[in-house]
């Protein structure tokens, strides 16, 4: 199976320097829409049977634009939908916010999967939702998927995938409208062929996060 797992293009939120997450669902922005349309041009010649999104709106526009010259329609699930950063959902992501993520981030990284941010997931939460995804693809019996999310979800979705420790998710960086191409039995691990590519996008609507990882 050739898995191909694309963040959405920008949001309005994405602009607006905010940390979004799974509580604040905003559609994508004109930029966002140049970028999901670059994408949808990339591949539209390759060989994709089934489409998946996260229920909320900047994937599922995303999603949209990019089946739409597949001639698939986008199949929504609640398990692709992104992180949930509890009391940060909503913040703009300034230094103050920038000291408390980073914070939590680094005990992420030294093995502690299971620390959420106040009201919010752990990527071993998330982790569940995303194997529980992973165990619906494989059963679909699809050979060339898409898979549309979100920037921390992905990269909780893939760390799965490569059979990784989750404290090695920050490796995998996902930047809007980026694509990685993972080949996967469905047992072990997958292979990674492609990871956060954007050559598919020109330098105007390539987007660099406030976050040097692309948290949002």
């Amino acid at each position: 199976m050739l898995v191909r797992i694309a963040r959405h293009g920008e949001s309005e939120g994405n602009f607006a320097g905010s940390l979004q997450g799974s509580r604040v669902d905003t559609p994508l922005s004109t930029r966002g829409r140049g970028q999901a349309e670059c994408l949808a041009a990339r591949l539209a010649g390759e060989a994709i049977d089934a489409v998946w999104a996260s229920t909320m709106i900047r994937a599922r526009e995303t999603a949209a634009i990019v089946a739409a010259p597949l001639g698939l329609g986008v199949s929504l699930d609640a398990d692709l939908v992104e992180f949930d950063w509890g009391v940060w959902s909503g913040r703009p992501y300034d230094g103050a916010i920038e000291k408390e993520v980073s914070g939590v981030r680094r005990r992420w990284r030294a093995g502690e999967a299971d620390l959420s941010p106040s009201g919010g997931e752990s990527p071993a939460r998330v982790a569940v939702r995303a194997d529980r995804f992973l165990a619906r693809l494989r059963a679909s019996g699809a050979r060339g998927p898409l898979v549309v999310a979100h920037g921390r979800f992905n990269r909780i979705l893939m760390t799965r995938l490569l059979g990784r420790e989750l404290g090695r998710m920050d490796e995998i960086r996902q930047r809007n409208g980026s694509l990685s191409v993972l080949e996967w039995d469905g047992s072990g691990p997958a292979t990674p062929l492609l990871l956060d590519d954007v050559s598919h996008l020109p330098p105007d609507f390539q987007t660099v996060s406030v976050l040097s990882d692309g948290v949002k």
